[in-house]
């Protein structure tokens, strides 16, 4: 008889068996099982000579375990597959996965908040299909069949992977030491729970996130079954296999991060054992550390970054999400931002200034006043995102104050008092003791736009500058402003504040354009600003007689090296997500996840809808057989205390490692939620939920392993026919079946389940057209500028007055998504918060949301 195995005991802690460290038959304790100890102490006396835990035996597969393997895959790939060309459109989140998936195949660049792999997994399944990436699932309902969009491969493909964690499901099972009938009640479970098959069956991410966190958890499971051979190929085959699959779990969101914690403590408390084995040489011990350093963090890093590189390899052409990103990233496209400009920055020098951190855009005004209460009235100083005429200043010296220019132009550098002049409107930046519109701090005050003809200024339009740093390979850019090279912040003279860039997005009277402010005691990292574009003219506005120079220096953009834009891309994502706030009306909080408060509506046709909701006999008791271990877990350490040892029927070991290994994984999946306060939605849950069924099939065990055959049969025949009564009834809203009303009303077994039966047979929108019944999670809306449709040309004419370009933009849109409530009359709208969005441009998703709200 094959000796059963014990899955990883690290997570545990207490329970964790010395018999490595000595290698002898472990004594019987009283209420320990006779049989159970034999098992042991015949793994023992097989592989001691291995220095492994006892509980450790080396896992084959047998013929029993391929037949079933082969026997839930088919059933697995049927239940998933079921119907996929249901429904026929565009659904939720399709809307943007879909069109990334294009845009893979085109070549054109687009910025999302999540890392690419899922993505050109789509992109790579459409191509196989024959997608051409030209459709563009601009919204939800539009029909795919009418453009000949290859839908169902591209759904096929989280279908198939979807389908696979069923089995993977029972290997992990048996590597823990679990019978075969334990094994096939795990796969059951996860094979019929209905939140992970309607999100394996639609073009979204998290079906290749859960495939690759399962994946990754199976092969440290098989791991943990080869320690009784380190470093053998098998050994090393399944810890590369994980670490490979942790950082392609990474690649498709960044939730796939949190397999980090969960299989680093097994790891630490693995070496940490390992100090205490005498037979443990320190030399085999560094090797041991080594080889996990390698396998799951070096191995995870690298295939993290070979996903990035791929991704940029594909993505060479420029497209609509420049714009987030910085002027030498934009520049490493092919046909990317190509700036030339004068290097130098001279008094009567015409500039263009840009902020330097954020994609908010340049140094703005026009001939529009401020209109706040507690404002001047004075000519508003904005941020705009396109390059035009009205971004165009002129350098002068301070207010009462003249540069000597007999000997050639002077250049502006390091600590000068200047001031900068609106070409167009002949105003003067201007700072002064009155409040910005959008802020009532203290620290900060309003800018404008002062002066009119006759009137000299005064000396709240000087600024200091201060140089922060310089290009390195540029001699001189760190004391003399250089265009594109030199980072610096302007000072006001008087007040002692900065030129600041809150990224908060003005009212409408303001075209809806970015606040700058000046603010005292500021992070330099929105203060910080530098002139993309700078030109001499023949002659200038100021006192001095300056002309242009015989030799005329230029400065580029330096394209970015392939990890330079890696590193970019990764903070963008990082500072996305964090600012990923909103109203949306199926968001849900993580304590609402574990007993399924509600779901998610996706679609909604005639006569059936698609809406996110588990199989809630499965949510329900796998999440209380995870607060069974914890309380098992914590009375049986008070008992080890008062010397009171239980064996649970001889299954503690094996319970307390199985088990709570994958309760320990649980938390890490699910506690990081409560520390976010980014929009969170149902789906978040899947990956932790995956550990929290495989939790409950061992509870099931634990419970019924001493029982007659007959009996604990029963109870795994009981369990699998609750699942499937639950999974037939929500099947309606897993598959898009058609359905009564009436049937729909009787299946919200919870009130707060707010699916809309109006969509079933009998309901009033059982005949309306299904386009955007539902929203998708968020769909903000890049604004354009009208008058410019190509912001970032850097064409002299930019800064020519005489272009007849108009000059203001048109008021844009709000970001903004039509989120209807299914069942609702009115749609309800979740804008983008405005403390994060940018101007007119199209880099306001920048510093607000990105595409959508996911994690």
């Amino acid at each position: 008889m094959q000796a059963q195995t014990q899955g990883p005991q690290h997570a545990t802690g207490p329970s964790r068996s010395r018999a490595a460290a000595q290698p002898r038959v472990p004594k019987v304790s009283k209420g320990t099982d006779t049989a159970s100890s034999l098992t042991q102490t015949t793994a023992v006396n097989v592989v001691s000579h291995k220095h492994v835990p006892a509980f450790f035996s080396q896992w084959e597969m047998t013929h029993t375990d391929v037949l079933s393997l082969v026997a839930i895959t088919l059933v697995a790939v049927v239940v998933r597959c079921y119907g996929l060309s249901t429904p026929g459109s565009v659904v939720f989140d399709e809307v943007h996965f879909g069109k990334f998936a294009g845009k893979y195949i085109n070549g054109t660049y687009f910025y999302d908040l999540h890392p690419p792999l899922a993505k050109m997994m789509f992109a790579l399944a459409g191509k196989l299909a024959g997608y051409d990436g030209v459709f563009d699932f601009k919204s939800i309902g539009l029909d795919y069949a009418a453009a000949g969009v290859p839908y169902v491969a591209m759904r096929l493909m989280p279908a198939l992977l979807g389908a696979l964690t069923v089995p993977a499901s029972y290997v992990v099972a048996r590597a823990c030491g679990y019978n075969v009938d334990t094994a096939g009640l795990a796969s059951l479970l996860v094979c019929f729970e209905n939140g992970l098959i309607t999100q394996s069956r639609l073009i979204l991410l998290d079906s290749p996130l859960v495939f690759f966190t399962v994946l990754s958890l199976t092969a440290w499971s098989v791991f943990w079954t080869k320690q009784g051979s380190p470093f053998s190929g098998g050994w090393w085959f399944w810890l590369l296999a994980t670490g490979a699959m942790m950082g392609c779990a990474a690649s498709c969101k960044w939730v796939g991060l949190f397999l980090f914690p969960a299989i680093g403590l097994s790891t630490v408390a693995d070496l940490w054992d390992k100090i205490a084995d005498l037979s443990i040489t320190p030399a085999k011990w560094a090797k041991h550390f080594v080889a996990r350093a390698v396998g799951l963090l070096v191995v995870p890093l690298t295939v993290y970054l070979f996903w990035f590189h791929v991704h940029f390899t594909v993505l060479y052409k420029t497209g609509d999400g420049k714009a987030m990103m910085s002027p030498e990233f934009q520049a490493a496209f092919v046909d990317g931002l190509n700036v030339s400009t004068d290097r130098d920055v001279f008094y009567g020098s015409e500039i263009r200034i840009r902020s330097s951190n954020a994609a908010s855009g340049y140094l703005h005004s026009h001939m529009h006043n401020w209109q706040h209460e507690k404002g001047s009235g004075q000519q508003q100083i904005t941020l705009y995102g396109f390059a035009d005429q009205n971004n165009v200043w002129v350098v002068e010296p301070a207010y009462n104050t003249t540069i000597d220019a007999s000997n050639g132009p002077v250049p502006v550098g390091e600590g000068d008092l200047i001031r900068l002049r609106h070409k167009i409107t002949e105003k003067y930046l201007h700072s002064h003791d009155k409040k910005p519109a959008l802020s009532t701090d203290d620290n900060k005050f309003e800018l404008s736009g002062y002066g009119f003809p006759g009137f000299a200024g005064d000396s709240n339009d000087n600024f200091r500058v201060e140089i922060l740093s310089g290009d390195k390979a540029m001699e001189g850019s760190d004391k003399t402003v250089q265009s594109i090279y030199t980072r610096f912040r302007l000072i006001h003279q008087n007040l002692g504040c900065a030129v600041f860039n809150s990224r908060k997005k003005l009212p409408k009277w303001a075209f809806e354009q970015t606040e700058v402010n000046c603010m005292r005691n500021c992070h330099p990292r929105m203060s910080t600003w530098h002139v993309e574009f700078a030109r001499l003219p023949e002659g200038n506005s100021t006192d001095a007689d300056t002309s242009k120079p015989a030799s005329v220096r230029k400065a580029r953009y330096q394209p970015l090296s392939m990890m330079g834009k890696i590193a970019e891309y990764n903070r963008l994502m990082a500072n996305s997500n964090a600012h990923l706030t909103g109203d949306h009306p199926f968001a849900a909080r993580p304590h609402h996840w574990p007993w399924l408060r509600r779901g998610t509506a996706y679609w909604g046709g005639l006569g059936n809808v698609v809406y996110q909701l588990g199989n809630p006999l499965v949510w329900w008791a796998s999440f209380g057989a995870v607060l069974l271990l914890l309380g098992v877990r914590t009375a049986l350490f008070l008992l080890d205390k008062r010397q009171i040892n239980l064996s649970l029927g001889g299954q503690r070991r094996k319970y307390l490692s199985a088990a709570g290994f994958f309760t320990a994984a649980w938390m890490c999946h699910y506690v990081p939620f409560f520390l976010m306060g980014r929009e969170l939605f149902i789906h978040h849950y899947f990956p932790a939920l995956w550990m929290a069924i495989l939790v409950l099939a061992f509870t099931l065990d634990l419970f019924t392993a001493r029982m007659p055959s007959v009996i604990r049969w029963s109870v795994y025949a009981a369990a699998a026919s609750a699942t499937l009564y639950a999974f037939h009834t929500f099947s309606y809203i897993t598959y898009a079946r058609i359905w009564t009303k009436d049937a729909c009303l009787r299946t919200k077994w919870l009130s707060t389940w707010d699916f809309d039966c109006e969509h079933a047979l009998g309901g009033v929108r059982s005949t309306e057209t299904p386009e955007t019944s539902v929203s998708s999670v968020l769909d903000p809306v890049l604004p354009e500028n009208p008058d410019d449709p190509n912001p970032d040309d850097p064409n002299p004419d930019d800064l020519n007055p005489d272009n007849p370009k108009p000059a203001d933009p048109k008021p844009a849109e709000p970001p903004v998504v039509s989120a209807t409530i299914v069942g609702a009359k009115d749609p309800k709208h979740v804008y983008v918060n405005p403390e994060f969005v940018a101007s007119d441009s199209s880099s306001s998703s920048l510093e607000s949301k990105a595409e959508h709200a996911e994690l």
